[in-house]
């Protein structure tokens, strides 16, 4: 798979795991007019790459994303930052609808603020790693906008609907013993990076069809119910159990070895 080179991001993909960060750390990595169009071409890209079996993005500076850049240089000549292909209609609020969409294991390594759309981006991710210095706040209420990129979808399902009236209607800061208490992260470490990194490549040698369906499955039973979920289940089932990832698992374990998933 090729990849450009991007201005807001940093990639680097090795041994099935792609990492990215955003790289504006004197805006505390706030979406620019380049940085959310650069981030669904990217995310389109590494769903076709099937070399890439886990995504994790990291930070670059003091902040993890601080959501829309309000203060930035901004040129009135210049033409509207491009639609995403898949999900023009909603434009730059697809942001939040990015991670979701990848067929594989999302990490997020957060360290730093999250707030705004970049908190929304940040509760996208299948799993977050927190550091001493995360800290979320929906912040929309304290400038007079309403919530957007999708963050009244997924905070109330983290966090349960009560805890998230009260965030959405003070934008309080939550801190990072607060935010994995909550539910707002799953593990809160010293160095999140380097466990978002290692989680990333025990994942990577899981078997990857399992994975994928897992992710759908748990997608799908979000709006379906128990009785569709089960039939979804069992035609997941049929359809990966003559995969040779599925006979290596069963060799494997007979064999007491570690399997070797290639993902077929």
């Amino acid at each position: 798979m090729d990849y450009p080179q991007y201005e807001d991001l940093v990639l680097d993909i090795k041994d099935h795991v792609a990492h990215f960060r955003i790289n504006r750390p004197d805006r505390l990595n706030a979406f620019g007019p380049k940085t959310r169009p650069e981030i669904f071409d990217l995310t389109e890209r590494l769903q076709k790459d099937d070399d890439v079996r886990v995504v994790v993005v990291t930070a670059e500076g003091r902040g993890f994303c601080s959501g829309a850049d309000l203060g930035g240089p901004r040129d009135p000549n210049a033409p509207p930052p491009p639609r995403s292909q898949r999900f023009g209609r909603l434009e730059q609020n697809a942001i939040s609808m990015m991670m979701p969409s990848l067929d594989k294991p999302t990490i997020a390594s957060i360290n730093g603020v999250a707030a705004g759309g970049g908190m929304a981006w940040a509760c996208s991710f299948d799993i977050r790693i927190l550091g001493p210095n995360a800290r979320f706040t929906t912040v929309f209420v304290r400038r007079a906008f309403t919530p957007d990129n999708g963050l009244t979808w997924s905070l109330p399902r983290l966090v349960g609907e009560p805890r998230a009236y009260e965030l959405f209607f003070t934008g309080r800061e939550v801190n990072a013993d607060e935010a994995y208490r909550i539910g707002l992260g799953n593990e809160l470490v010293d160095d999140p990076d380097a466990r978002a990194m290692a989680l990333a490549d025990e994942l990577a040698g899981n078997a990857p069809l399992s994975i994928l369906f897992s992710k759908r499955m748990i997608q799908y039973g979000r709006d379906h119910s128990l009785a569709e979920l089960i039939e979804y289940e069992r035609a997941a089932g049929a359809h990966t159990r003559d995969s040779t990832d599925r006979q290596e698992g069963v060799r494997a374990f007979l064999e007491k070895r570690k399997p070797n998933f290639t993902g077929n």
